[in-house]
């Protein structure tokens, strides 16, 4: 029962999909993280039903702007809060305490506004070309941007300090050997369902991407917080999306 506790709490956690009184104390989110990926196929789920009504009933572009909406909806818009604070603060003040304090502030800056925009709108443009019978396509970058992208923070995690003694970067602490084999496993997984042999390419540009926002927090915050990382699972899950429809484009995937 362990293992299905520690998955209901990764879903209520980053979902607004009622699963009862879950664990959210700082060992069930560290334990709960193993899970995080896996909430990533739940989450890729909603958006491909969005999508396929909106574009059975109204159109590709259509089909495009339910499916983001869909996701941002059932996860809270927790992952895109997380980006606008995190662009806010890197970008907004001088010293690691006036990024932290901006980030903390509720009110939403330029800097965040844009990076929100900008993300909704490269996402939708991903998927805007895709008909009904590209479903399996838009179903394997669906999966891999959002299972993947899970993936993100608890990498950081592992690696990062947080960057203040309260908030949700210093609940999740680095999680156990086994909890990051089950992430990672699921992330291959998604990765080879959604391009086959090419799957290590999307996972490398999840890397770099991890890597790149760990750099940031580390000189510009002094560590990671709950903000880092939903922007973490923000941008890989946009950039591992982004490839995989490049390799779509130039025939490197499944052929079906």
């Amino acid at each position: 029962m362990g293992a299905i506790t520690d998955a209901r709490a990764a879903l209520g956690f980053l979902t607004r999909i009622p699963v009862g009184r879950i664990e959210r104390d700082e060992p069930g989110l560290t334990r709960s993280a193993a899970y995080f990926p896996m909430v990533g196929v739940v989450v890729a789920a909603v958006g491909l039903g969005g999508w396929w009504v909106g574009t059975s009933l109204l159109g590709s572009f259509a089909g495009a702007v339910l499916s983001v909406v869909a996701t941002v909806v059932v996860t809270g818009a927790l992952h895109e809060d997380g980006l606008a604070d995190t662009i806010d603060g890197l970008w907004g003040g001088a010293t690691p305490s006036e990024r932290l304090a901006i980030m903390r502030d509720s009110r939403l800056g330029s800097y965040g506004a844009i990076a929100v925009v900008a993300d909704v709108l490269f996402r939708v443009a991903l998927l805007a070309p895709y008909g009904t019978s590209d479903w399996f396509d838009v179903a394997g970058l669906l999966l891999a941007g959002h299972v993947v992208g899970r993936g993100a923070p608890i990498v950081l995690a592992a690696t990062l300090p947080a960057a203040r003694s309260d908030g949700q970067g210093a609940r999740l602490t680095s999680p156990a050997r086994r909890d990051l084999a089950i992430a990672g496993i699921t992330a291959a997984v998604a990765a080879v369902v959604a391009v086959g042999w090419w799957a290590p390419v999307p996972l490398l540009a999840a890397a770099l991407t991890v890597a790149a926002v760990r750099r940031f927090a580390r000189r510009r915050l002094g560590g990671g917080t709950g903000d880092v990382y939903g922007a973490a699972v923000a941008l890989t899950n946009l950039v591992v999306a982004a490839v995989v429809v490049a390799l779509g484009r130039e025939g490197m995937g499944w052929d079906v």
